[in-house]
Parts: structure tokens; C-alpha cells; sequence
């Protein structure tokens, strides 16, 4: 903190407020910041007493620690501290002192023209300033993948703003490497701990500097990566009438870190490399690589979209909508490009709260087996949607984002879920066309759909219709549904056709994962060539110390065609 500032917290109507201030005696070589949260309502007495006694006290303690090691007496303890007591400690404004029988509330609500002295210091008094509450550096730093403060938290501060520096420890001194909220370390690093600094801005205000040192040094990567050659065909960003989307299961850290993973699903994957704090550098570097306009997200952490996609992917100019799943810590994330679309319009919807949707109620009701029912009605599968407007064209894209249940014997369920999302994002879009007449719509459909090519939900998408007769609906003995037919009108394509994988894991290989688009609007102009074979299995199966999850991403360059 500055020397001569005290920083003041306090939210109007609050009963609290916090007081912080940096102390300093050079007698003793003491700099201690101090920390006051007290009642709004208490007198400047009781808080101008706390103050002196929590000074006092941890002088003595110094001071005392220090004579013990130099064996001299408690005499020159106490004359130190009588001194010190004897030194005023009062609130002032324009040199007059204020009543001590104010409450701290009259100062906090006009602090102009005031000060607070403390012995011989003065301290000009500053409310709400940028502050700094958490900054925490990961646990896992690898040479050549972004790092960056995995828990930022702070108040009135603008991270774009605010100032951050990174240092790196090398024979006991702390060298300048770099600048900026992420650092790419290099192999020179590998060995040396980092060291971030941050001094928080918004606006003409600043705030104090705060610091924070890594708990582990630098480690090497796990080398060259997959998705890195990918990286070959992502190289340029686009622009005009292209642009490019992203879909990936990314594997949610509340599954990749069960016993059942580590000893059932994933026994090959190093138990380091399963872990969130891992695979999240791979992640980043992934996406970052791909340049993409679009990116939707399945399997997101809560905490992991707060602590970490949130802030870095806004540093690279992406806003973002995120939901969950109720009260699941994992969700779905669409993240888009801002340099080139507006959010016009965003939703979302638990599917089994939505039964009484127009265009999926009529189906819901011809549906006679009470136990088909009330298995739809337990899952908390959701559809995220996104209305955005190109700022390059008359072209609105709506993006829809799923991640469908998964149970092998629950493909009528998925094609139920399926085709209520299809409904759900066509009167999202009817609904945006209705507001923007002068505007192209079009749909784009993104996520784990957990079917591969030959069941159903695959059909519905690229044929628009599924019969009666459809073996899906009898995937369940104690579900079949009868006499259920169903039809759209969307004329959509796979974007990768259907892949030979999406999903490569030691208990299964197959196609999961899509991004439909709708093809009297939209054109493929480039798709992402997938690992081959070999790449996915030189680790036994996904995921791996070079594969961060058990699905691999999908990335295509669309084109509107209007």
C-alpha cells in the first residue's frame, strides 16, 4: 500500500465497512499493513482505541522478538512503547480535529478534506479505491503454455486496465520476463519460480500494488501436441463472410477426478495429467490456437469458467454466456469473438422444465408410458442458445449449445431431447427474425449429442423426420414409446459428416460430437482435419499427457452463402 494512503471499503447501507492502512517505524525496521473491519454505527473513539492497540501489540511483539535475540531487557521494550503512546492518533479535517463522540458512518459518508494521523504519519483517506481481495498462481506451470493468476478477485478494478508484471527467480533475484494478465514461459524458465505483480486500475483511480509468488517452479510441457499440428490449418483469423466455430467436451473436473476415472475409466492417463489444474494449459493453448469466432464449450466447471475461461479468454477480446446444469457445478459456455459479432438476444432451458413448450407440448402429450415420463423429467440436460449479429454483414447467427444425456439405453430419451431442442431454437430464431426483418437468420447447432451416426438423434438432424417404427424408441423395455413420430423443417448438415472419432477412450470409440449447420445459409469452407489414429492411441486412449480430454474438439470455417 502507499505510504500515505488509508483505503477505505464501505457499500452504502452497509453495516460494515474495512479500513487498511500500511504502518511503518523505521526505529525498529517495521512495515506492517493493518486491516480494520468494524461497525458503521461505532464511535470514532472505540476505532481510533482499536487502531493504537493493535499497533501497540504488534509493536511490542517485534520488538520484544527482537531484543530476545539480542538479550536485552523488558526496560527499553517499555520505553519504546511508552514513547509510541504517548504520540496522538486522532481523525482531522482541514487541521481541526473531529469529535471523537462521531460515529465512524458521519465520516464514511463525506471522507473529503480528511485524514487520519497516527503518531508522527498522516494518512489521506480514499474510499472504494481499485483493491485487490485474491490473486492465487496456479499449481501447475508449464514452459511454453499460458499461465496466468488462477484466482483473480477484486473489487472496483478493470482488469484491462490494471497493470501486471511478471518476474522470474533466478540465484535469489527476481528478473523482469514479462508483462500483461497471461505469461507464456519459456524453457529458459524451467526451474524458476515466477513472481506476478499487479497494481489495480480503473479509470484515474489506482489502487495498492499487491504481489504473489508461485508455490512450484516452472516445469517442462509434455512436448509437441496434437492439436498443435492441427494448429497449421487455424493460423489466420477470418473475416468478411467466413468465420470459424469451435465445439468441445472438455471433460469436467468434478468426473476426470473420481476414483471411477482414475481406476475404471482412465487407468492409462497419468493421475497429474487428469487433474484440472493440468489440463487447463492444454486446453487454453488449444483454443487459443484455433482462432475460432465461435467456441462452444461443453463439461465447464463453474468454478473453473469463473477462476479461469472467463478472465483469459477475455483477455483475447471473447464474451461469453454460461449455464448450468440446476445445481450441477458443470455446465455449458458459449464464448464469441467481440471484435466481430453484438449479443443481440441469449436463453437457456432445463429441458424437463419445459414440457409446456409451443411445438413440444402436442408430442408430450401423446406420450403414454408414465415411466418414459418420469425418466425425461430427472435429467437436468439443458440447451444454451445465442443470438449474434455480424458487424460485417446482415447476417444473424443463432448458436445453440447442448450436451445430450448419456445412457446406452436411453436413445429415446436423446431423441426426445434432441427434438426439443430443435423446436426451442426455432422459435428463439423466429422470434429474433420477427425483431430484425432486415437480417439473414441462421441456426448452427453445437454439442455432445452422445449418439453416434447410426442412431436417431442423427437422423432427426440431417433427415428431418424419424417414423414410428424407429428402433430408438424401444432402446429401454420398460420405456418403449408407441405411435410417436417426428418431423422439422431445418435443413441442416454435419459439418464433419460423420467422423470416424470424437470420443476415443479405452471403453469406447466412436462419433458423439457435431456441429450441425443449416445449409441453405451456411457453406463449409474448411474443415479442421482430425488426430489420426496413431495420435490418439500412442497413450493407449484419451484422455492423456497431450490430450487434455477424453472427446477431441471439433473446428470448422462456415461461410454465409447469401
Amino acid at each position: 500500500m502507499n505510504l500515505n494512503e488509508a483505503t477505505v471499503k464501505y457499500e452504502e447501507g452497509s453495516e460494515k465497512f474495512i479500513m487498511s492502512l500500511r504502518y511503518i517505524d523505521s526505529h525498529i525496521n517495521l512495515d506492517k499493513q493493518f486491516n480494520f473491519e468494524r461497525n458503521v454505527n461505532e464511535s470514532l473513539n472505540i476505532f481510533l482505541s482499536r487502531i493504537d492497540r493493535n499497533i501497540i501489540s504488534y509493536v511490542r511483539k517485534v520488538v520484544q522478538k527482537k531484543n530476545r535475540k539480542k538479550n536485552k531487557d523488558a526496560k527499553s521494550i517499555d520505553e519504546l512503547i511508552n514513547s509510541i503512546q504517548n504520540r496522538k492518533i486522532e481523525f482531522r479535517r482541514n487541521d481541526s480535529v473531529l469529535n471523537n463522540e462521531l460515529t465512524c458512518k458521519s465520516i464514511l459518508e463525506n471522507l473529503s478534506d480528511i485524514k487520519l494521523v497516527i503518531f508522527d504519519a498522516e494518512y489521506v483517506l480514499k474510499i472504494n479505491v481499485p483493491c485487490i481481495n485474491v490473486i492465487k498462481l496456479s499449481a501447475v506451470i508449464l514452459a511454453d503454455y499460458p499461465t496466468y493468476p488462477s484466482k483473480f478477485n477484486s473489487t472496483n478494478t478493470d482488469i484491462e486496465e490494471s497493470i501486471f508484471s511478471w518476474y522470474k527467480e533466478n540465484k535469489g533475484k527476481w528478473i523482469h520476463v514479462g508483462d500483461g494478465y497471461l505469461y507464456v514461459p519459456n524453457t529458459s524458465d524451467i526451474g524458476c519460480k515466477l513472481k506476478i505483480t499487479c497494481i489495480p486500475k480503473k479509470g484515474a483511480q489506482i489502487g495498492p500494488m499487491v504481489q504473489i509468488i508461485s508455490n512450484n517452479p516452472v516445469e517442462a510441457g509434455p512436448g509437441l501436441c496434437p492439436f498443435e499440428i492441427r494448429h497449421a490449418f487455424t493460423k489466420n483469423k477470418l473475416s468478411g463472410k467466413s468465420f470459424r466455430v469451435t465445439s468441445y467436451n472438455i471433460l469436467a473436473n468434478v468426473y476426470s477426478t473420481t476414483e471411477l476415472s482414475k481406476e475404471v475409466l482412465y487407468p492409462y492417463c497419468p493421475t497429474y495429467a487428469l487433474s484440472m489444474n493440468y489440463r487447463k494449459l492444454l486446453l487454453f493453448k488449444e483454443l487459443k490456437g484455433y482462432n475460432a469466432d465461435i467456441i462452444c464449450l461443453q463439461e465447464v466447471d463453474k468454478e473453473v469458467y469463473n477462476n479461469d475461461f472467463l478472465l483469459i479468454l477475455s483477455t483475447l477480446n471473447y464474451n461469453s454466456v454460461y449455464n448450468t446444469k440446476n445445481d450441477l457445478q458443470e455446465g455449458l459456455a458459449i464464448f464469441y469473438n467481440q471484435e466481430r459479432f453484438d449479443k443481440l438476444s441469449c436463453s437457456y432451458s432445463i429441458i424437463s422444465n419445459g414440457t409446456d413448450l409451443n411445438g413440444f407440448n402436442a408430442l408430450w402429450l401423446q406420450i403414454q408410458n408414465k415411466n418414459v415420463k418420469e425418466t425425461f423429467l430427472n435429467k437436468s440436460t439443458l440447451i444454451q442458445i445465442i443470438a449474434l449479429r455480424s458487424k460485417e454483414n446482415s447476417e444473424i447467427l443463432i448458436v445453440c449449445n447442448t450436451h445430450l444425456f448419456f445412457r446406452p439405453e436411453a436413445k429415446h430419451i436423446r431423441l426426445l431431447q434432441a427434438y426439443y431442442c430443435l423446436v426451442y431454437s426455432q422459435n428463439f430464431a423466429r422470434e429474433i427474425k420477427e425483431k430484425n426483418q432486415d437480417c439473414n437468420v441462421s441456426i448452427l447447432y453445437c454439442g455432445d449429442f452422445n449418439s453416434v451416426p447410426e442412431t436417431g438423434v442423427y437422423q432427426l438432424m440431417v433427415n428431418k423426420y424419424i417414423p414410428e417404427d424407429c428402433t430408438d424408441w424401444k432402446s429401454n423395455p420398460n420405456e418403449c414409446i408407441d405411435n410417436i413420430s417426428l418431423k422439422h423443417d431445418l435443413n441442416l448438415s454435419s459439418a464433419y459428416s460423420t467422423a470416424e472419432y470424437t470420443n476415443y477412450t479405452a471403453g469406447f470409440c466412436g462419433c458423439l460430437d457435431y456441429i450441425f449447420y443449416q445449409k441453405d445459409y451456411l457453406e463449409i469452407e474448411q474443415v479442421v482435419p482430425m488426430p489420426s489414429k496413431d495420435e490418439l492411441s500412442l497413450h493407449t486412449a484419451l484422455p492423456s499427457v497431450v490430450f487434455p480430454s477424453d472427446h477431441i474438439s471439433l473446428c470448422v470455417d462456415l461461410k454465409w452463402s447469401k
